[in-house]
């Protein structure tokens, strides 16, 4: 299971994006990763391109869909070329042609990492978990102070795997 791009005109991703943010409407962007950056590095590699090349930075989320299963949003920045074109040139393992972008003129990075948003499209109770052990997954890792943190996490990690096991043999 890969997740994909959605339809930003289907209902639900509508909806999703309107509980993100008010008053913006979601915009396929086109994807041309920088090769020689690091994968999901997004506010780095917008910050020193637009150094070394001028634009803006766009701060937003970034929709996914694993179909059938949940969309996420994800804390992201793109790229503003001088001319105005958006273009999203952060690396990642699945490299589709275009994204979809929500931008979320409101927020700002703040150099701490962000939560991704879920929003479960199927009631399974895997997938429910699944959610639940991702938003402890990103507490324990970014918040807490536990001495094993790291341990604790992992332990996350692995019930998320068997999490995911299920979730793509029950839905696919």
């Amino acid at each position: 299971m890969k997740p994909r791009t959605p339809a930003k005109h289907k209902p639900h991703v509508k909806s999703f994006c309107r509980q993100l943010v008010l008053g913006q409407a979601p915009l396929y962007v086109s994807h041309q990763p920088l090769i020689d950056q690091p994968f999901l590095e997004c506010f780095s590699i917008v910050e020193q391109h637009v150094l070394a090349n001028g634009g803006k930075q766009h701060v937003g989320w970034l929709i996914t869909e694993f179909r059938k299963v949940w969309l996420e949003a994800e804390f992201h920045t793109i790229w503003e070329r001088e001319d105005g074109v958006l273009i999203d040139l952060t690396p990642r393992s699945r490299a589709p042609d275009k994204v979809l972008f929500l931008p979320d003129p409101k927020r700002q990075y703040q150099g701490r990492r962000v939560n991704s948003v879920f929003k479960p499209l199927s009631g399974h109770s895997a997938v429910k978990r699944f959610i639940a052990c991702a938003d402890e997954h990103f507490r324990i890792l970014e918040e807490s102070d536990l001495p094993n943190k790291e341990t604790v996490a992992f332990q996350i990690e692995q019930e998320m795997n068997q999490l995911m096991e299920r979730i793509v043999q029950d839905h696919f």
